[in-house]
């Protein structure tokens, strides 16, 4: 089933089966708002309060918009100028583009079909959102390049999960190294660490793999510092009701970051989970260690995402 609905002040789009509920909004972002296990009725994804959703303009700050549910970064993460010609020195806005457009839309019998263009650079991102089973919902994305010059970006995957004390975040069996990128501990950019142990400010040990308690307070985002064969990252709930896998190609798609936020940054409890073509949040600094993402001249990149409850 697919419908139209509102979430907040919104116009939205919810699809439907028997286990997934999933609702997008157009405008912002083409912006997954809602992902219900309908047998449990756990909602997956952070919400906001408030009637009203949060805009931002266009080149506005992210975190003081509605800053919940599933967004996609590109063409960066973080504020950076673009390196290239012919348009190099040109601003990437904060989190990109996308999230803060209007997109386009077209409901089909079983299907959303959503599309943007750029606004300082010219490509065009698609996704085709469906059901491929009663417990996926598949995005597939399509980046058309529109320009005769090679167009170098980011895309994460900006997912802002919840979740409870206990929360377990399993990863393929090479994800054996994190490297630091945002923390409110004592480490630095860059730090490497054998994943999932980390220490916190005060040099206690801890496993980056389950969540603690909110009264940890943590707050950090790392990066794996391999290339995934195997691209996928799953949360298992303490309950043992409620599983959610994040599955994603690796040969367009091939780096997996995570961010545990126990009540560390905004009074939020949640994890956000970052499949992504680059790291490091934004493509100049991923161009310094040796990661590149770009989609040729006058060409096409594309990718998907699968959500399995």
């Amino acid at each position: 089933m697919i419908i139209h609905s509102r979430y907040k002040n919104k116009t939205s789009i919810v699809l439907e089966n028997d286990r997934i509920r999933a609702e997008f909004i157009p405008d912002p972002g083409g912006k997954m708002v809602s992902l219900i296990n309908k047998k449990t009725a756990y909602e997956f994804l952070v919400q906001r309060k408030g009637e009203l959703y949060r805009d931002q303009p266009f080149d506005g700050s992210y975190v003081d918009g509605e800053c919940s549910g599933f967004d996609d970064m590109f063409p960066t993460i973080d504020v950076c100028n673009y390196e290239n010609e012919p348009w190099k020195g040109v601003k990437m806005a904060d989190h990109g583009e996308v999230w803060s457009l209007p997109w386009e839309y077209k409901m089909n019998d079983d299907s959303l079909h959503m599309s943007v263009k750029g606004k300082h650079f010219p490509y065009g991102l698609e996704k085709n959102v469906h059901f491929i089973n009663d417990y996926t919902i598949r995005l597939d994305y399509t980046l058309t390049n529109d320009s005769p010059f090679d167009f170098e970006f980011l895309w994460a995957g900006h997912f802002m999960l919840n979740i409870e004390e206990g929360t377990r975040v399993i990863v393929p069996d090479d994800c054996k190294q994190s490297i630091t990128v945002l923390t409110n501990s004592n480490r630095n950019f860059g730090d490497v660490h054998n994943w999932p142990y980390l220490k916190d400010k005060n040099g206690n040990g801890y496993r980056a793999d389950i969540s603690r308690s909110k009264e940890a307070k943590g707050f950090e985002k790392y990066y794996f510092n391999n290339k995934l064969t195997d691209g996928w990252c799953e949360l298992q709930y303490p309950d043992n009701k409620n599983k959610l896998k994040v599955s994603f190609p690796v040969d367009t798609v091939p780096y997996l970051g995570i961010l545990m936020n126990e009540n560390g940054w905004d009074n939020l409890y949640n994890i956000f989970i970052e499949p992504c073509t680059i790291c490091y949040d934004r493509p100049d600094v991923a161009k310094k260690y040796g990661q590149v993402s770009k989609v040729e001249a006058f060409g096409k990149y594309g990718w998907y995402i699968d959500l399995t409850i």
